[in-house]
């Protein structure tokens, strides 16, 4: 009996340690290209900081990363993706905008299938897929995987329909020193009356270079026509449920009124039509010159966001205001985010030990314990579980893990090195940001879903969302945000403005209608 329970002993560590062994995957030296505007352009992520150094080590490959301009994402990923001349991985900037494309890339065999048991080789990428909503609704209209979405969320999804991270960032000495309230939202009327007063009192002393309201073209348009205008660039079902264009309702009408009284008020950033992308941020964060933007990062960067708007400017992080805003009705204004951004694509011919190396890559970013340190460095240094498995960190309060090179500890860090799991999520629960700043950031959250009404902030038209016609194609390559910019630039008056709008909504008839019909069929 002894000799068979030494036998099964022995059998039982000789397989437990083969076991372990197994685990432990050995790799083959690659090189991955990846096409991304997350990536940071000029810098060498494999020699860079130890964070990359340890992933590309865990995994054995030379990364290549192309840096593509956020202006320039789609079009030139899409011309790249046509001429095959794509790199072996890249984000999608898959939207409604952007999917009648993708339709016919997949149909004309541009991208790689996955394999059909993708989802048990790789468990973890699959669990986080399966929460992005918009990954099982491509496999069921594809028949098959070509796009892997980043999810938003995955410990903490605030609700359905999911709410947008974006807000005002506000300078509450400013407010407090005008005479108005620091609150937790405001109707854009409000916002407007602020911006007015900072105009007239310059409570920093800013002098010439003051901009009560610094947002560039495409911001601005959130904030004017966005917020006030749940439909104002898409179509929506009216009572009847027939298609309309939203574009052609009061509410976006007034919304380009408000934007109009803005900018010949003298309140919003004369500027803001040239403005590059996120130059309204440095006259906010960095040069202190603005008093009011609107901007995303809520909750994936506030503390950092806070951090360098007091390095930089020299005021505090408690002069940061950050606050949600309503349209001119008092409601909050939203179509369903969808739990995802930005989607993971290969192109076709890549070879099957680049493409499995990435899936690897993902996994582990997707894991319990790959997760926190894509926000958060290295594990051991930066952080670590505690007993109770909760994270913990291990970095001196205020430090800039993540950021800009030469200010961060790891420039690399972000979503470019593998992540299927965004940022918005672990900073919910991450201990390196201010407990008040995470507890804000809920807040913020959940006044959207009490602030709003089911016809203000709405679910997804999947019907609509992934129709692929020519006629809603064209349709979706309005620029809205320059159309209505271009009026308020150009109107002589409140009355000019208004035939300006009337004439462009005619003006688009030949394009809308054939979307009408091809939706209302």
């Amino acid at each position: 009996m002894k000799k068979v329970l030494s036998l099964v002993l022995a059998l039982f560590l000789v397989t437990g340690i083969f076991g372990a062994v197994a685990e432990e995957k050995t790799y083959d030296r690659v090189t991955i290209t990846y096409t991304c505007p997350q990536v940071v352009a000029g810098y060498d992520y494999n020699n860079g900081d130890d964070y990359s150094k340890f992933i590309l080590d865990k995994f054995n490959f030379e990364f290549q990363g192309t840096n593509v301009g956020w202006n320039d994402w789609n079009s030139s990923l899409i011309t790249w993706i046509y001429a095959q001349d794509m790199t072996d991985v890249a984000i999608y900037n898959y939207g409604e905008s952007t999917a009648t494309e993708a339709t016919n890339i997949v149909n004309q065999g541009l991208l790689k299938r996955l394999p059909d048991d993708w989802k048990d080789r790789w468990p973890n990428v699959a669990k986080v897929y399966e929460t992005t909503s918009l990954g099982p609704m491509l496999e069921q209209l594809y028949g098959g995987t070509y796009f892997i979405p980043r999810a938003r969320f995955f410990y903490n999804l605030p609700g359905d329909p999911l709410a947008n991270h974006w807000c005002l960032w506000m300078r509450s000495d400013w407010i407090e020193a005008v005479g108005k309230e620091v609150k937790s939202a405001y109707t854009i009327p409000e916002v407007l009356e602020i911006a007015k007063l900072i105009k007239e009192q310059d409570p920093g002393q800013v002098g010439a270079a003051l901009a009560p309201i610094s947002m560039d073209e495409g911001n601005s348009a959130s904030f004017f026509m966005r917020a006030n205008s749940t439909y104002w660039d898409t179509f929506y079902k009216d009572a009847d449920g027939k298609y309309q264009w939203g574009a052609a309702t009061e509410d976006t009408l007034q919304g380009l009124k408000y934007w109009y009284q803005a900018y010949t008020e003298g309140v919003l950033d004369p500027e803001f039509y040239l403005l590059d992308y996120e130059k309204d941020m440095e006259k906010f964060q960095t040069l202190g010159t603005a008093g009011i933007s609107f901007l995303g990062g809520q909750t994936a960067d506030t503390e950092n966001y806070r951090i360098l708007f007091e390095q930089r400017t020299g005021n505090p992080q408690s002069a940061f205001h950050m606050a949600n805003l309503l349209g001119g009705d008092g409601y909050y204004h939203q179509r369903d985010l969808i739990n995802f951004w930005g989607a993971v694509c290969f192109k076709p011919d890549i070879k099957d030990e680049v493409f499995e190396r990435w899936m690897d890559l993902m996994e582990f970013t997707a894991s319990k314990e790959g997760y926190p340190g894509t926000q958060m460095g290295l594990k051991g240094i930066d952080w670590d579980f505690d007993e109770n498995g909760e994270i913990i960190s291990l970095v001196e309060p205020g430090t800039l893990l993540a950021g800009a090179v030469g200010e961060a500890k790891y420039p690399s860090l972000g979503h470019v090195l593998g992540s299927v799991i965004l940022w918005d999520d672990l900073a919910m629960d991450n201990p390196n940001i201010k407990k008040e700043y995470r507890d804000e950031s809920k807040k913020l959250y959940a006044e959207r879903y009490t602030l709003s009404t089911p016809e203000t902030f709405v679910k997804v038209d999947w019907n609509m969302w992934m129709n692929d016609s020519d006629e809603l194609r064209r349709a979706n390559s309005i620029d809205y945000a320059a159309e209505f910019a271009n009026m308020v630039t150009n109107a002589t008056s409140e009355e000019d403005l208004v035939n300006r709008y009337n004439a462009w909504l005619e003006s688009q008839k030949g394009i809308i209608q054939p979307a009408l019909d091809v939706l209302n069929k």
